[in-house]
């Protein structure tokens, strides 16, 4: 074929005369050899080389159980075919090679992208309803395809119950074959480690789909709102959270607010100005000042005009002046739901069915819970040294707080050492302290007091720590040294942060990660017994002798009783037996290149730099947006003056130019 692509196959057939032929005697009821030509017309293979013939490379049902399971834990290829080689005792002794991994492996892939893969998907989920009272799923189909799908179990549900104060969420794209947006619900548990509530999956960013996840999530939720919300700068999903969050504080990330003001902002000096926006401490009279000024200085340039607009409109949630008082729990940024998105990408494919990336985002939710439960363990287990010069106060937040958050405790006791404390006297409660900096007297706080029969029963400061991130500041610390306290008062210590706060109820964490084929299941049963007997037998030669000629007096009976029987087939699928015909078609793939296409019409996203695609600069003229072919001003230029090809060609007249 003069015009074939691929080159041509190797020839591998050569006639070999070699033949062995044999009868079955009707009479006799034996088998005897009829013919048998041992003459070849080509070199045999060398024996250490036979492992790679087609006859002698194949996948055993054993195997293909091992295999299955390495790939589900997301081991791969290569680092199979290495253990494989090394249980077997090299890599001529494992039966299978390379190439048959990789096939077998893509077979069984593509084996899950089946016609009805939306519909598999909610009969798993259906199946998780029925043994978690508190599962919780909706979807929602368009056309006869799945559309929007949103799912959260009993312990998410649980957990929301602890930590459900601070939710952040996020888009993560290219997860899925279908392309569908993933938006995982966060928030962030008693170590200061980041937890899932619920997951959606949807078409298309709109405010409509944004309100029908946060619909579903607080019906999930037995309508529980969250006290504060941090998110990206969409405007979709900012206007979602007005409309069905009523009452919740809504926080911009910091992080991208100060990569998009990078995209329009090149001085450095009228840069820094917009940080001292983004996250100074001031009065919201001040901040408008200070943005009067600052708008005059960045409004000279054209493209700034429309992004100073969209900025100061949402200036309530992004500037300091305005979230400072607000519960964030000391977070600024959706760094937890970066650091998510990294970690499902690592892990899910943007060619997996929607059925195996449920699968592997169930996988890493047991992950982060299993994580939780060895800091729990280590919580009960150990105890800090103490190192601050207030052992009692120190002891007792050793006691009530976990590890991460009491070494956050620990250096505020530290840092209450640099301060003074002036006792206002009062008739009447509360008490009021002036707690001073040693080094700096001119920044003073204020600290109330209320003491009920010799108990401190409230304690605030006007830093507003207590308030924004649950913990005690230096200054009530402070105020605590100055009384001669010798713990912390009940009524500084927020139970979202304290060892004990999931104790009443017990945690499932194990979730639906590890569901598989009753096959497998029965499978791995049987191998993990057979393991522990045969990690005892191998100990001594004898032992080995003895239990490999049992073994095989077993597979020869074995064998013998079923000769005719089929195959078991190793297929994990999300029910055993034939599926049901599909009632659900499969999403319909949308056809984005990065994150879905927003309406030109709508309030345009605030975007990073990073998130934004890089605009080429012009060499001619120095603008961005266009190429030195593509330039305006040098048609002009070409125009007005006379061609001097007759000087030097057309090179010299380019190399001018440049």
């Amino acid at each position: 074929m003069p015009d074939r692509k691929r080159p041509a196959t190797p020839i591998s057939r050569c006639d070999c005369p070699v033949k062995l032929c044999i009868k079955l005697d009707p009479k006799t009821n034996r088998w005897w050899v009829q013919n048998f030509i041992n003459d070849h017309n080509h070199d045999l293979t060398a024996p250490d080389c036979t492992p790679f013939l087609r006859s002698h490379c194949s996948i055993n049902e054993s195997q293909k159980c091992e295999i299955s399971s390495m790939k589900a834990s997301g081991i791969r290829n290569c680092q199979i075919l290495e253990y494989a080689a090394l249980c077997s005792g090299g890599y001529e002794n494992r039966g299978f090679q390379e190439k048959n991994l990789y096939n077998y492996t893509l077979g069984h892939e593509q084996s899950t992208m089946l016609a009805d893969d939306a519909d598999s998907v909610l009969r798993y989920f259906k199946e998780r309803e029925e043994s978690d009272p508190d599962f919780f799923l909706k979807y929602d189909t368009k056309d006869g395809c799945l559309n929007r799908l949103f799912w959260a179990d009993g312990q998410s549900v649980v957990d929301y119950a602890y930590f459900g104060d601070l939710v952040i969420f996020d888009s993560t794209y290219k997860l899925n074959r279908y392309n569908m947006v993933v938006v995982p619900f966060l928030g962030c548990n008693h170590h200061r480690s980041t937890i899932i509530f619920a997951c959606g999956i949807v078409s298309c960013e709109n405010n409509e789909t944004y309100r029908w996840l946060l619909e579903a999530f607080l019906q999930a939720m037995y309508q529980k709102h969250p006290e504060s919300v941090l998110t990206d700068g969409d405007h979709a999903m900012g206007k979602a959270i007005k409309s069905v969050f009523k009452g919740t504080a809504h926080r911009i990330c910091s992080w991208h607010m100060d990569r998009n003001a990078q995209k329009y902002i090149h001085d450095p000096a009228v840069l820094q100005k917009f940080k001292e926006l983004l996250s100074g401490i001031c009065s919201r009279e001040e901040f408008e000042k200070k943005w009067i000024s600052f708008a005059q200085i960045v409004s000279q340039r054209v493209l700034s005009r429309q992004w100073l607009k969209r900025t100061y409109k949402c200036r309530e949630s992004w500037a300091a002046a305005f979230v400072n008082k607000k519960m964030f729990l000391g977070m600024s940024s959706t760094q937890r739901s970066e650091g998510l998105n990294a970690d499902l990408h690592s892990h899910i494919k943007s060619k997996m069915s929607l059925g195996m990336a449920v699968q592997k985002f169930e996988r890493r939710l047991t992950h982060k819970r299993t994580k939780e439960a060895e800091l729990d363990c280590k919580s009960f287990q150990k105890e800090p040294v103490l190192q601050t010069h207030c052992p009692d106060l120190e002891k007792s937040a050793a006691i009530n707080y976990t590890p991460r958050v009491f070494r956050i405790v620990r250096d505020e006791i530290k840092m209450a050492a640099g301060l003074v404390v002036n006792e206002t006297l009062s008739s009447s409660m509360p008490l009021r302290y002036i707690v001073v900096q040693i080094e700096k007297a001119e920044s003073q706080y204020i600290v109330h007091c209320s003491i009920v029969e010799d108990n401190v029963e409230k304690l605030a400061c006007s830093c507003a720590k207590l308030e924004t991130a649950k913990l005690p500041c230096r200054h009530i610390f402070a105020v605590l040294i100055h009384m001669k306290a010798t713990c912390i008062p009940r009524c500084c210590i927020r139970d979202r942060w304290t060892k004990y706060v999931k104790s009443g109820f017990p945690s499932d964490r194990k979730g639906g990660a590890f569901k598989v084929s009753s096959y497998l299941m029965r499978y791995h049963e049987l191998n993990k017994i057979a393991r522990l007997i045969h990690s005892e037998v191998a100990k001594s030669p004898e032992g080995y002798l003895r239990k490999m000629k049992s073994l095989k007096e077993e597979m020869q009976q074995y064998n013998d009783n079923h000769k005719h029987a089929e195959k078991c087939k190793v297929k994990q699928e999300y029910e055993d037996g034939v599926q049901a015909s599909p009632r659900i078609a499969n999403p319909k793939p949308v056809v984005t290149k990065g994150a879905p296409k927003k309406n030109k019409t709508t309030y345009e996203r605030i975007k990073s730099a990073i998130e934004s695609s890089r605009k080429n600069k012009c060499r001619h003229c120095g603008h961005r947006g266009h190429n030195r072919q593509t330039c305006k001003l040098l048609r002009q230029d070409n125009a007005a003056e006379p061609s001097p090809v007759s000087e030097g060609g057309p090179r010299a007249f380019d190399r001018q130019l440049s």
